[in-house]
């Protein structure tokens, strides 16, 4: 994740997500299609994301591995 030193805009744009977070814009916008991922909001044409929100969904789906349980 990001911290607070690190650029934070309020809005991402899915190129932004990209950058900060390795998120494929392609990705992004198949589970937008599928009502699935991280929210994000629509101002006509262009696709916005907020960072907390991103982080926010990052963290619910992280995957346990038998190493990191104990």
């Amino acid at each position: 994740m990001i911290n607070s030193n690190t650029r934070n805009p309020k809005a991402l744009s899915p190129q932004d997500c990209r950058e900060i977070y390795g998120l494929n814009p392609g990705t992004l916008a198949n589970m937008r299609f599928q009502r699935i991922g991280p929210r994000y909001y629509k101002l006509g044409r262009k696709v916005l994301y907020k960072a907390d929100d991103i982080e926010r969904w990052l963290n619910e789906n992280v995957v346990l591995t038998k190493d990191s349980i104990g």
